[in-house]
């Protein structure tokens, strides 16, 4: 999905671009698509966070279970930190720029149409920087659920547990 949505951006860019420049008429495709950009973005970012949320809570919960463990809480904090700013920023960046984006077609900027462009870039570089971190973090999380999945079946069910 991280792919789809640089293409996308990217593309809404080039199509930004061309609109200005050469082709007008485009205008149209270049404010829906800008939406479904924006909706895009927001709905992948929230995913990633949901994501976190919920497998923080489960993992939580679990350790509760089996007897605490520091340390995996701690590498599930540490995961949360670096995803979440991210996270929660890029969307509003690109849903900033997308609003935006209407008042610098209507003329309602004025001679600050330029801030559309500003903050849709800042929001493809944010989520440029964002997405490795996220899929970095994502793999964390995965192999930290299945530690966690490995422990409990290993202490709560020793029978059904097989290496």
């Amino acid at each position: 999905m991280a792919f789809w949505a640089v293409a996308f951006m990217a593309g809404e860019g080039v199509l930004g671009v061309l609109t200005k420049r050469a082709l007008p008429g485009l205008i149209g495709w270049h404010m829906v698509f800008g939406v479904f950009v924006g909706v895009y973005i927001a709905i992948l970012q929230v995913m990633v966070m949901f994501h976190f949320i919920g497998s923080g809570k489960e993992i939580k919960q679990a350790i509760e279970v089996v007897g605490g463990d520091a340390d995996v809480v701690q590498r599930l904090r540490k995961m949360k930190m670096q995803v979440m700013p991210a996270a929660t920023f890029a969307p509003l960046l690109v849903g900033a720029g997308v609003i935006l984006g209407g008042g610098a077609h209507t003329k309602a900027l004025g001679d600050w149409a330029w801030i559309h462009w500003a903050l849709s870039g800042a929001g493809l570089l944010l989520n440029l920087y964002a997405f490795p971190i996220e899929y970095r973090c994502l793999v964390a999380n995965l192999e930290l659920l299945k530690e966690v999945d490995d422990r409990i079946r290993r202490e709560i069910s020793p029978g059904l547990y097989h290496e």
